[in-house]
């Protein structure tokens, strides 16, 4: 609890939460929402793909999302870590902070899996009924994600 209280003493995490410049916590919020767009949205059009919808769009040409996804992974690790500072010591002991953070946990292995599973290893009915295990736990594990990261805001 000390360090969360020290972090959140900082004059980062005082300019992040009180500071009146735009450049401060509207622009950071903004690119975390924009983060959480890329990282999740992208990852839902893969989803969605391996359950079925837009067959006729191969499975190939969705291989660069991944590289965006990853693109928005990262955003988000640094942009959270900033308005995590900013309120450390409520986020730091929230259950629904903590819930998002497993929800995340989740999805990116769902997206490492599905990279492995479908995109880097050969076909087969077996990997094809896996890959649609895989896409659930991804969409719901996102929804569950943004849910509990919605809801600091009001909790």
């Amino acid at each position: 609890m000390a360090f969360l209280m020290w972090l959140e003493s900082s004059g980062f995490s005082t300019w992040v939460r009180e500071g009146e410049s735009i450049w401060a916590f509207p622009t950071i919020l903004t690119l975390h929402t924009f983060g959480m767009g890329l990282l999740a949205g992208t990852s839902v059009v893969v989803d969605l793909r391996l359950l079925g919808i837009g067959r006729r769009v191969p499975l190939e040409p969705l291989r660069p999302l991944f590289s965006v996804m990853w693109g928005g992974f990262w955003l988000n690790l640094v942009t959270g870590s900033m308005l995590f500072a900013a309120d450390a010591t409520k986020r730091g002991t929230s259950t629904f902070f903590l819930a998002k953070l497993v929800f995340v946990a989740i999805g990116v292995w769902a997206m490492v899996l599905i990279k492995r599973s479908v995109f880097d290893a050969p076909a087969d009915s077996a990997a094809a009924a896996s890959a649609k295990r895989l896409a659930w736990m991804s969409i719901l594990a996102w929804t569950a994600a943004t849910t509990a990261g919605r809801l600091l805001a009001y909790i």
